[in-house]
């Protein structure tokens, strides 16, 4: 070989360039970033990790970490060899992270450190591997612990003395720029050259080509890129004298969640799993996988079976990756990768040897051959052939000769002659980038180097892979002064398009092959260029002479000899390689754990498993050339109809399968039978592959399970229905408990009432009786899945301070203070929400802890962060500075009917199920629930929930739509229900706040009371006997529409509390449904809804000439407290009239403009306007000092308006119902006979 290239260096060097002059890539417009797949490397076992539920909770709404890499690589910390694919250190470390946090990691390649730092500081990534100190010098930006060593060591030529690592002031050293900051590197080195690169690469480059004559950086890497074999002349000198600190992944400072997450992951890796990639990605002991088999696809494992002796054609002079020797033995790096490749796959190549690229290309083109061994990826090649990953990388470089000290640089090219291959990519490189370069077109890399040699051009390009192997055999007045291309260049091995299965068969054996594996290969290649072959070069003519003697004597002795023992040794691997693949199919065969059997045409048994045999009990012998008629285990019937479909695939030619209950030894069995037809090359069937597999226990589980989900669901549906008819039975009889207690308490109110406390207790009671039912059940239909969200449109601040007002006064009573602090965005935004039950959470959470709060504080905080698409992150925190809970007690206070049973906790009460619900709630909600509590301290619960906002609704300009009004007149009223108790309390209840009441028992009876344009509003319990309520309002409904009568109002009123019932009661033509019990103020709000239809006489303010909506207003529509506000405006405005004419004869104008003042707000009151122009031109009048004469005009106009009020007012309260006799103001309450007074 080496003959060779003395005799056609031209040729040999032409060659070798033409193979990578395409190797560098094409310019193109590179994004900020671009995506990369993550290749991380098992190993070990996955790692376990530690964190709070509510960190789990945090990485589950994450999904995603992305993660930053910069370019140029970083190896073998950080590399892409592929330019697709992450690898290195940090990948496998990044796989590490991947699975124990079970989150999915995606990769972004910024085109420079800074710029990754900037997308970091900006949220755009959340990571940033391979950081140092010199980036948590920027602001805003933190280190996780540290994933990996980083020893600074100083390097330098092999001929530099070890001690000079430590003197190196005034020295150049090389670093990479973003291995540490400026400010420190001067720290260290403060009287050094600092020389920076881009990339570890071009740093040690410098230092081997004397740009530079130290470099300083982490050993690892250093080790790692020397050892590829390129920089021979490198070694490490020393430590540096400064503590690396590690490589950790930089973080945003804000995001303490996930640093603490990413620290403790990486404190969970086991020792043993840091020291394998370290030893993975090291250059020490390789890390060896040979002779594992890799895991193929049957398409891929046919196509090995078709094609078992695939073509391997290379360049015969293309050292040190492709040669022969002259025994014609294929070596280099590409031999002992195809053996590492073989081990793997069992692919035997048969190498053929080419002159030139282009006969490769044709051979591939033309089917002559498979592989082309090495080869550089370019557009056009890329039209017919298919490029596995890259196996290697190097870089281009400029040659020059030794004597020529002009060239130290690529920017001292400009008007030199430079030699490349004709053809190349590289010409337009030079011709872009160095546009002052005279480029020599050449044959070949061989005559590049013959010309450079011969002095005939300046400068050749060449790769320095060959470079260094060439140089320092053949052409040692040349060397290598710089590196040319901005990324090193890439080999691959070329295939056919036609062949997808092979470039998938070597790409998964490439990655098979372990970095160390390839650095070592690669190494002692290079170790091999760097030995001295002195020897060879004082002796080479007679060792030629001598070998070429010794090849002609032994010829003629040992040819017939050597054919033979070839002969022998093709026929022993053949017999061993078949014995092999047939013991492999048997041990494949027998180990499928159910009958498989092969059949022919025929029927007849060829071959089957042991579980055919051991089912059958039959021997191997004895099956052989069975039909499956001549069984006597298996029932005539059933064998006849197995043969039948035996026959039918065979004539269709398709697989079949299908499940058969048969008689097997006695007993029916139920199996799942396949039949696949089995064909020569020609595709002719040549029999059968059948099997089965016995389900018949599978099939009685199946049923079992069947029935015990059947028997579930009727046990779920028992429960169900006896729950729904326990909150019917026990709410009804309770409900007009509660009522009663209601009308008792505000009856003991009217005077000194001794009996009041125990009413209170009563009926306090009975409402914690009522609340405890409420919460079974909901806790029942959480668990049975019957429970429902109703979101609607709602704002967040009305929803809490609607509960906030309600506990106040609970708060008040134990002096405690209230506290509630809303944020601007909670407070401003409407959101889609289930009310009752987002109240239902605050209100279970504000009972408890004023329950257990004797003194301080509870507080509520609502707060609000927005998110994408129209969401906000709410966060609900009640906190109180009550006694606390201890911390094992925590846990199990979510637990339904747990409650602390120590100390001053087991005096307070309450059921247990609060904080069980409000968790459960906020679940259905999508959120969570937190507790937070420290004894003797207090407590603090956190409800975080994700809503949807909604646009804000126009505001309403009718006030009467925010403010619940009772009518200015008593409504008529039809009350029906079964249960005397009920009927009494409803009829009290409306006759109280001063209804007109009609009672009935049942549906038929209130259906024969009822008429069109009777009532106006009709009360009806849904379940009752002889007519029901929703039979009673479709009826009624039906009347109405054959009548053409006004509709009037029809409520449901009942004790099944179900979301569902009210869309029952809507359906049979209900306006509403009430649950039992129902308090005043529910029934207020009700009844302030309701239309005047009957045919009374109907009382309107207007009637009367006044405005009285105001004073409605005033008292929420309290027939009462409106009449008590007009009986008082009565008497004031009486007595203000009086002293009109006294101030005017006593000429006491101030006065009399204050009184005349003061009516005038009276009059605003109802909306008065005449009097209150009256009271206007009077108070004008005396601020502006006129004649008595004209006041007394003015004081007879305010008396006259004043009287004409008085008269109207007078009115009305002879047009209210149930007009008191007592003296005005006095009466509060109406008993059922009229109205008591104190």
């Amino acid at each position: 070989m080496v003959g060779w290239f003395r005799q056609k260096p031209v040729i040999a060097i032409g060659l070798f360039l033409g193979v990578f002059c395409s190797a560098i890539p094409a310019k193109e417009n590179i994004p900020s970033w671009t995506p990369l797949d993550l290749l991380a490397r098992p190993a070990g076992e996955r790692v376990e990790v530690e964190l709070p539920e509510a960190d789990w909770q945090w990485l589950r709404a994450r999904k995603v970490l992305v993660v930053g890499t910069t370019s140029p690589d970083y190896p073998p910390l950080e590399t892409t060899p592929s330019g697709k694919e992450l690898e290195g250190v940090t990948a496998d470390y990044l796989g590490i992270l991947e699975s124990a946090l079970n989150i999915r990691i995606q990769v972004r390649r910024y085109s420079g450190r800074n710029s990754a730092i900037q997308a970091l500081q900006k949220g755009e990534i959340d990571l940033l591997g391979r950081s140092t100190r010199y980036e948590s010098e920027f602001p805003g930006i933190v280190l996780s612990v540290p994933y990996f060593a980083n020893q600074p060591v100083v390097v330098g030529r092999k001929d530099v003395p070890p001690d000079d690592g430590d003197r190196l002031s005034g020295r150049r050293i090389a670093v990479v720029d973003d291995y540490f900051s400026r400010e420190e590197i001067a720290r260290h080195y403060p009287r050094s050259g600092i020389v920076r690169f881009d990339s570890i690469r071009r740093a040690l480059e410098a230092v081997s080509f004397g740009r530079a004559d130290f470099y300083v950086g982490d050993a690892f890497s250093a080790q790692y890129v020397i050892s590829q074999g390129y920089l021979l002349n490198l070694r490490m000198l020393n430590f540096a004298r400064f503590d690396g600190g590690g490589f950790s992944f930089a973080l945003a400072a804000s995001n303490d969640r996930l640093r603490d997450i990413i620290d403790k992951a990486l404190e969970s890796v086991p020792v043993q799993t840091g020291l394998v990639i370290q030893r993975r990605w090291g250059t020490g002991v390789p890390y060896s996988i040979a002779g594992s088999e890799l895991v193929l696809t049957d398409q891929e494992r046919r196509w090995l079976e078709r094609h078992p002796r695939p073509v391997l054609v290379v360049d015969q002079a293309l050292a040190p990756l492709t040669f022969f020797d002259s025994d014609r033995q294929f070596h280099g790096i590409v031999a002992d990768l195809l053996d590492l490749v073989r081990a793997r796959t069992g692919l035997q190549f048969e190498v053929q040897p080419s002159a030139s690229i282009p006969d490769m290309l044709k051979r591939v083109r033309e089917g002559h051959a498979d592989v082309i061994a090495a080869l550089a990826p370019t557009l056009e090649r890329q039209e017919f052939l298919a490029f596995t990953r890259p196996y290697l990388n190097t870089s281009f470089v400029v040659v020059t000769r030794k004597a020529n000290e002009r060239i130290g640089d690529l920017t001292d090219l400009d008007d030199q002659t430079v030699a490349v291959p004709r053809g190349s990519l590289l010409i337009d490189y030079l011709r872009e980038h160095y546009p002052h370069v005279r480029v020599v077109e050449v044959e070949n890399n061989v005559d590049a180097l013959l010309l450079l040699s011969d002095g005939q051009v300046d400068a050749a390009i060449h790769l320095m892979a060959s470079a260094t192997f060439l140089l320092s055999r053949y052409y040692r007045n040349l060397r290598i002064v710089a590196t040319l291309d901005p990324e090193p260049g890439q080999l691959s091995f070329a295939v056919s398009r036609a062949e997808p299965e092979l470039v998938s068969i070597l790409n998964k054996a490439l990655l098979a092959i372990s970095p160390e594996e390839m650095a070592n290969l690669v190494s002692r290649w290079s170790a091999t260029a760097e030995s001295s072959d002195s020897v060879w070069e004082g002796y080479r003519t007679q060792l030629y002479q001598l070998a070429v003697a010794g090849a002609l004597a032994l010829a003629l002795v040992l040819f017939w000899n050597w054919r033979l023992q070839r002969k022998v040794r093709q026929r022993s691997l053949s017999e061993k390689d078949l014995s092999y693949r047939l013991a492999f199919k048997r041990a494949l065969v027998d180990g499928i754990p159910h009958p498989v059997v092969v059949r022919d045409r025929k029927g007849r048994l060829l071959t089957c498993n042991r579980s055919y045999l051991e089912f059958t009990g039959l021997t191997r012998e004895a099956a052989q050339g069975t039909c499956v008629t001549d069984y006597s285990w298996l029932n005539p019937r059933d064998a006849e109809a197995l043969q039948r479909e035996f026959l039918q695939v065979l004539e269709r030619g398709e697989p079949q399968t299908f499940d058969r209950v048969m008689q097997v030894h006695g007993q029916t069995r139920e199996g799942h039978l396949w039949i696949t037809p089995y064909r020569n090359v020609k595709g002719e069937v040549l029999g059968l592959v059948c099997g089965w597999i016995d389900v018949t226990e599978r099939e009685r589980l199946h049923q079992q399970l069947q029935i015990a989900k059947e028997q579930a669901e009727e046990a779920s549906r028992i429960k169900s229905t006896f729950l729904a008819t326990m909150s019917h039975e026990i709410r009804t009889p309770l409900s007009a408990v509660i009522g009663m207690l209601e009308l008792a308490l505000l009856g003991s109110g009217c005077g000194s009432c001794s009996q009041s406390g125990p009413l209170e207790v009563a009926h306090e009671s009975a409402r914690s009786l009522l609340l405890l039912i409420g919460d079974i059940l909901d806790v029942a239909k959480i668990e049975s899945g019957r429970l429902t969200l109703m979101p609607e449109r709602a704002r967040l601040r009305e929803l809490v301070e609607s509960v906030a007002r309600i506990f106040d006064g609970l708060a008040r009573q134990k002096g405690l203070q209230l506290r509630l602090e809303i944020d601007v965005e909670a407070a401003a935004c409407d959101v889609l929400i289930d009310p009752l039950r987002f109240k239902q959470i605050l209100s279970n959470l504000l009972s408890n802890a004023i329950k257990f709060t004797d003194r301080g504080f509870v507080g509520i905080q609502v707060a609000a962060d927005p998110l994408a698409e129209d969401r906000i992150a709410l966060d609900l925190c009640v906190e109180d500075s009550g006694i606390g809970i201890a911390e094992e007690d925590q846990a199990r206070l979510f637990e339904p009917f747990s409650q602390v049973q120590q100390g001053s906790f087991a005096s307070r009460g309450g059921t247990g199920l609060g904080l069980n619900i409000c968790r459960k709630l906020a679940e259905m909600m999508g959120g969570t629930v937190r507790l937070e509590s420290t004894p003797g301290v207090g407590t603090r619960v956190r409800v975080s929930l994700v809503l949807h906002t909604l646009e804000p609704l126009p505001e309403q300009v009718a006030k009467r739509d925010a403010v619940a009004e009772m009518p200015g007149c008593s409504l008529r009223v039809l009350v029906v229900d079964d249960h005397p108790a009920n009927r009494m309390l409803l009829s009290q209840q409306l006759e109280h706040l001063g209804q007109q009441v009609v009672l009935a028992e049942d549906g038929a009876q209130a259906l024969q009371a009822w008429s069109p344009g009777e009532f106006d509003l009709v009360i009806t319990d849904c379940n009752m006997p002889v007519l029901n309520g929703y039979e009673l309002a479709m009826q009624i409904r039906q009347i109405e529409r054959e009548s053409g009568a006004a509709p009037c109002r029809i409520f449901g009123f009942t004790a099944n509390a179900q979301p569902d019932e009210i869309e029952r009661c809507r359906s049979a033509g209900m306006d509403d449904c009430l649950f039992k019990p129902l308090s005043l103020e529910q029934l207020r709000s009700h009844l302030v809804q309701v239309p005047r239809i009957a045919a009374a006489e109907t009382i309107l303010a207007s009637d009367a000439g006044i405005e009285i909506q105001a004073l409605e207003e005033m008292t929420g529509g309290d027939p009462a407290l409106t009449r008590q506000l007009v009986e008082e405006l009565y008497r004031t405005n009486q007595a203000d009239v009086g002293q009109l004419e006294a101030l005017l004869r006593k000429r006491d104008w101030p006065q009399l403009a204050d009184l005349a003042h003061r009516i005038k707000g009276a009059a605003r009151m109802v909306q008065a306007e005449l009097l209150q122009e009256r009271c206007v031109e009077l108070e004008n009048a005396c601020r502006n000092g006129p004649g008595e004469s004209d006041l007394q005009l003015r004081v007879r106009h305010v008396r006259e308006a004043a009287e004409r009020l008085q008269a109207q007012l007078q009115t009305y309260l002879d047009m209210l119902p149930g007009s008191c006799p007592e003296a005005p103001g006095r009466c509060n309450g109406w008993k059922n006979d009229g109205p008591f007074c104190n």
